[in-house]
């Protein structure tokens, strides 16, 4: 009888055809897991927190918990959920191996007719999606593991009412031209097939509250070149956040100049140690060329982030170069 699949081999076969480091897949999932980012992504996809400031819904987030357990029914489960930091959530199941969510944590949100309300949020990071959907498909599954957990840790036995909404959220860094520049939201809705029942506003939103459950949600980012003429802020800012094309320090300071990012001990900590494996090695190579005469790297990202609407004065700042080679730039693209 072949051996049942692992979370090992899953991992490998997911990133077989990328050039993307394990430690990198590590350090991006550890970045999205800081509340300041994480914020953004709950606000732009999850419509309990829409029209929402970002520091009202972090401030929601500071009773956020993931649960470490096993999500298997056949593995018993403790009553109480162990309460750790944000952190990547791992599942046991006798007969499928060991599955890890990328991220999982429960949320309150904003409370709904004198009732606290508490979602559990799956956010992934994907470097790409595969062309058949099956992406769908596993989302729906962990929506589902997520719900079939809250058995005899958020109710027990006829207490359906209590189970919480759940959503599972993808961040695709390469999602191809399909989704490239989208954010797609995949829900339960309900559809009159014969009859007109009418109901209250109060007991219509009753009703759906008791149905609307399961939300599979996909963001699409752009290059980080054309992210700038994205209309929507947050594939601006998550394309920001994941290029291979800035320093940490460059990112940091778009991030708190454009996006009011604060920059704390936790995120400083989750983009060194990102950039360390994955842009790091971009300044390197640019040093080396202007270094060599080849300057063309070093213009390219000056275009891009006059692209993204920033001053000569900034861009020279960010990238520790003359001002007046920013300004030639600049003059040049106006001339062509």
């Amino acid at each position: 009888m072949p051996e049942a699949p692992t979370y090992e081999s899953d991992v490998i076969d997911s990133i077989s055809d990328s050039p993307v480091d394990p430690r990198c897949d590590a350090a991006c999932k550890k970045v999205l897991s800081c509340k300041e980012f994480a914020a953004p992504i709950l606000k732009y996809v999850c419509t309990e927190y829409e029209g929402m400031e970002t520091s009202d819904i972090i401030a929601l987030m500071d009773d956020a918990v993931i649960s470490e357990e096993p999500l298997d029914p056949d593995v018993p489960k403790p009553k109480t959920a162990p309460v750790v930091n944000l952190s990547n959530s791992e599942s046991s199941t006798t007969r499928s191996g060991t599955r890890f969510f990328d991220i999982r944590f429960n949320v309150k949100a904003p409370e709904r007719n004198g009732e606290n309300v508490q979602l559990i949020i799956n956010l992934e990071a994907q470097n790409d999606m595969a062309g058949d959907f099956s992406l769908l498909k596993r989302a729906v599954y962990y929506c589902s593991r997520m719900i079939s957990d809250q058995y005899g840790t958020v109710f027990t036995g006829m207490d359906y009412k209590k189970i919480r909404k759940v959503y599972s959220i993808w961040v695709c860094l390469r999602p191809g031209t399909n989704y490239a520049d989208s954010i797609t939201r995949y829900s339960m809705k309900k559809e009159s097939v014969h009859g007109n029942i009418v109901l209250t506003p109060e007991k219509a939103a009753d009703e759906r509250n008791n149905y609307d459950l399961i939300n599979m949600t996909i963001v699409g980012l752009k290059d980080f070149d054309s992210a700038a003429q994205s209309e929507h802020p947050l594939i601006r800012m998550l394309s920001l956040i994941f290029t291979q094309e800035l320093t940490a320090g460059q990112k940091k300071e778009l991030l708190e100049s454009d996006y009011n990012i604060q920059m704390t001990e936790n995120v400083e900590e989750a983009f060194e140690d990102m950039c360390d494996f994955s842009t790091g090695f971009y300044q390197d190579g640019l040093n080396k060329g202007v270094e060599q005469g080849k300057v063309e790297e070093q213009i390219n990202t000056i275009k891009k982030l006059l692209h993204h609407q920033l001053d000569p004065i900034q861009i020279s700042s960010l990238l520790e170069i003359p001002l007046d080679e920013v300004e030639k730039v600049k003059r040049n693209i106006a001339q062509n």
